[in-house]
């Protein structure tokens, strides 16, 4: 983890308990479909009303309604800055999210992805390397989901809980089961990962 990162984990840990996992939903910087999203500019409004946490923007549905065991969680809690826009995630109690809160706390999931409507009006451009890259200034936040890989590199799990297991408390077999019952988690949610 880089130092901005550890620095953004130790004040977010100042006021957060073991209920909330916290994550770096969005960020000023490029994203990996070539726009940058800025973190000031998204507006909460309408989703302070529903803050869902769903897994893999698995809220809209396709050729079916979406399946309600995708909800996640809920956002509890969210911080926003020119540079950043983090989000506290308070878990819901059902298999699949109590999965992912274990995948997501022990680091085989970290990473998270806005789903938004970009306003017209707030378009722009930016000269990244010589070249201009769009630029959502103003957004309306749809939802916010776990994913496999971000658009935004930087979006990830910035604290993961203050009440992480020691590993090194465990004989080497349990670690080993535990690993790999991690893994076998991991393989299930993202074979649930439907790509859009």
């Amino acid at each position: 983890m880089s130092e901005q990162l550890n620095s953004i984990a130790r004040a977010v840990e100042d006021d957060s308990d073991d209920t909330v996992s916290w994550f770096r939903a969005s960020t000023d910087g490029m994203d990996r479909h070539g726009t940058i999203v800025e973190p000031k500019g998204i507006d909460t409004t309408n989703f302070s009303n529903n803050p869902i946490f769903m897994w893999g923007h698995d809220a809209y549905g396709g050729d079916s309604p979406p399946d309600l065991e995708n909800v996640l969680g809920r956002v509890v809690d969210f911080k926003k800055s020119d540079s950043a826009f983090d989000i506290g995630v308070e878990w819901a109690t059902h298999e699949r999210a109590t999965m992912a809160k274990d995948l997501v706390r022990a680091g085989f999931l970290s990473g998270v992805s806005v789903g938004f409507i970009p306003d017209p009006e707030g378009m722009t451009t930016r000269a990244v390397d010589g070249t201009e890259i769009p630029v959502y200034t103003k957004t309306e936040l749809v939802e916010v989901s776990l994913v496999p890989v971000p658009s935004n590199p930087n979006a990830i799990a910035i604290m993961r809980s203050l009440t992480l297991p020691i590993l090194s408390q465990h004989s080497p077999s349990e670690e080993d089961a535990d690993s790999e019952c991690l893994r076998d988690q991991a393989r299930a949610m993202l074979s649930l990962e439907r790509f859009r």
